[in-house]
């Protein structure tokens, strides 16, 4: 055995691994992912090397990756039987921060067909070693070499290099622990981190216990990267329970794989019900990214749009852009192609469930309608194919329909009247309404008038807001003719509301629309909506209430009265206040004064 050299990192070895231990890297126990993950990929190139060399290979050699923890010792070793290293390898692999034997050797195996998918893609996996280890040991021997190699260092500006005998083929990673991070020697933890980040590495993972047990602790082949016609469909329900812990089977499943420029598989389960967390302010998307079998974000924020973020499953990617750390992906083509892809997949899913099964669809809507508004709100590019998965009722409905299909029972270049509110009920005994002839749109969720002021038309068909000042030009010339009678006969009383009221309101005139209500408040047409200011007010912006329009019913008996008691010299002053808090009562607000209010309806009886 030939003696100890000692020898510096390169690369500026102290900043940079400084970088990797403290800045790097975003969660600690990523370390475990990249060593299993390297241990992968030295069993893939010595399977490749063996193709032109068959003595590299032994006869009764099975490939694994082993996690052997040991509590008295304070290690945790990693190993594997693959390819190892020889001296210069270490020299090269390990004593160069950024230098990657798995990218050398992908760039030199490129031009084979039979050149196998390797996981690492930078030099720097390894040395997340000493995020949690105080020196790390490294015994390996190359396939086909006889002379093993002992490399160590406690990650400061030196290693040591030292010839052994005796060692076998492969490599260990020993990592004698700092003492704040005896955690990763719990087999559960360790169990749990392989699970999580490794389950479907190509390779058995073997975990060793204390009582002397050594169980697989991971999957193997993806159920995504099975062909559909090989999976049975209890398997798919299985996997998506485990996936998201919802008891109910998905509503529908995607299978897809992406071919062309861009090649990934995907498999996506759109939920029935409205999952807890989805409605939490701060979810994550639920679409976990792989990359070679290695999850690499468990959360990904740029598969999908935000509005689709109730989706569940899994993509695997080959060709992504990975940044160094491998734990996010850089921007680029690639995933901007996969995004459209899935998307599209998903929205032509739903509106075939949409067309095949209006009873699952409507359940569906009932529980994620709120996703897909929010996508017609934000996304101007996508916004009329999200218009078209949109559900409404309507005066001439039951149960909500298909927003494309009532858009097409109106003339076309015609306006399509809609009022908004939060319950049903209510918006069907909506004094808008009255004297109204034809359908109007009810628009019963939180997001419906945002969705409509951002719309503005549909299908040639222009959405027309019955409670603004917008309505006004759907006035027949019979109606506009009626006002201005009404406004002639009660000069003096229209007068008086307007002294009375001030810039409390921004108008008072007659309505020729109503029938049996006394009074409505009416919004500017260009009044962005009682939805937008509640927006405004959970992001805790400063909201300006408008001023809304006074419309009085000509024909009603309030009107006649207060006209009579003005003619008669009667101050009428606290009744026109009762008028406007009446009106806000009737548009489903609230009274400025709801006391004063109170005692005036009260002294009535």
């Amino acid at each position: 055995m030939s003696s100890e050299s000692t020898l510096k990192f390169k690369a500026e070895t102290r900043r940079v691994l400084d970088i990797v231990i403290h800045s790097l890297y975003s969660h600690r126990e990523i370390f475990l992912r990249e060593l299993v993950s390297n241990g992968s990929d030295a069993l893939d190139r010595l399977r490749f090397e063996a193709l032109t060399r068959e003595d590299l290979l032994p006869p009764d050699h099975t490939p694994e990756v082993h996690v052997v923890p040991d509590e008295n010792a304070r290690t945790l070793t990693v190993t594997d039987n693959g390819i190892g290293m020889n001296r210069a390898d270490l020299t090269d692999n390990l004593g160069t921060i950024a230098s990657s034997g798995t990218l050398k050797f992908a760039a030199a195996a490129a031009e084979s067909e039979s050149a196998p998918e390797l996981i690492g893609k930078f030099g720097v996996g390894f040395y997340s070693a000493f995020m949690v280890a105080e020196k790390v040991t490294v015994k390996t021997r190359r396939a086909g070499d006889k002379e093993g190699w002992i490399w160590e260092s406690d990650g400061r500006e030196t290693y040591t290099i030292t010839e052994a005998d005796g060692l076998p083929m492969g490599t260990s990673v020993i990592l004698h622990l700092q003492e704040e991070h005896k955690e990763y020697l719990d087999a559960w933890r360790l169990r749990s981190l392989a699970t999580e980040y490794s389950d479907f590495v190509s390779h058995p993972v073997i975990l060793h216990t204390k009582d002397g047990k050594v169980d697989r602790v991971n999957t193997g082949t993806p159920i995504w990267l099975r062909s559909e016609e090989t999976v049975e469909d209890e398997e798919y329900d299985r996997f998506y329970s485990h996936l998201t812990h919802d008891s109910e089977k998905p509503l529908a499943r995607i299978v897809f794989r992406g071919e062309g420029v861009t090649e990934f598989r995907a498999l996506l389960f759109i939920p029935r019900e409205r999952q807890f967390e989805m409605m939490m302010p701060d979810n994550r998307p639920g679409v976990s990214l792989f990359v070679r079998r290695v999850l690499v974000q468990k959360e990904a924020d740029d598969l999908l749009p935000q509005y689709l973020r109730f989706v569940r499953g899994v993509v695997e990617a080959e060709g992504l852009s990975l940044n160094i750390s491998r734990e996010t992906v850089q921007q680029d083509r690639e995933l901007e192609r996969i995004n459209r892809a899935l998307t599209k997949k998903i929205h032509a899913k739903l509106s075939s469930i949409m067309k095949d099964d209006p009873e699952a669809y409507r359940s569906f809507f009932g529980n994620m309608g709120d996703f897909l508004r929010e996508g017609v709100c934000t996304h101007t590019e996508r916004r009329t194919e999200l218009a078209e998965l949109l559900l409404v009722n309507t005066t001439s409905t039951a149960t909500p329909e298909p927003f494309q299909t009532v858009a097409e029972r109106f003339p076309e270049k015609a306006s399509m009247p809609y009022i908004t509110g939060t319950d049903i009920r209510e918006l069907k005994m909506s004094p808008l309404l009255e004297s109204r002839e034809g359908e109007v749109l009810l628009l019963d969720a939180p997001l419906d008038g945002l969705v409509a002021e951002t719309l503005r038309e549909f299908k040639g068909r222009q959405l027309v807001n019955l409670s603004t000042e917008s309505a006004e030009k759907e006035l027949s010339s019979e109606e506009r003719e009626k006002r201005a009678e009404s406004e002639k006969k009660y000069s003096d009383l229209i007068t008086k509301f307007r002294e009375i009221l001030g810039d409390r309101v921004s108008g008072v005139r007659f309505s020729p629309k109503l029938t049996t209500t006394p009074c409505v408040l009416v919004t500017g047409a260009d009044d962005p909506g009682d939805t937008f200011r509640m927006m405004m007010k959970a992001m805790n912006r400063d909201v300006t209430e408008p001023k809304r329009i006074l419309e009085l019913n000509p024909s009603h008996h309030m009107t006649v009265s207060l006209d009579a008691r003005l003619r008669t010299g009667e101050d009428i002053t606290g009744m026109v206040n009762m008028v406007l808090e009446l009106a806000r009562v009737t548009s489903g607000l609230r009274p400025e004064n709801p006391a004063e209010f109170g005692r005036f309806v009260g002294s009535l009886f």
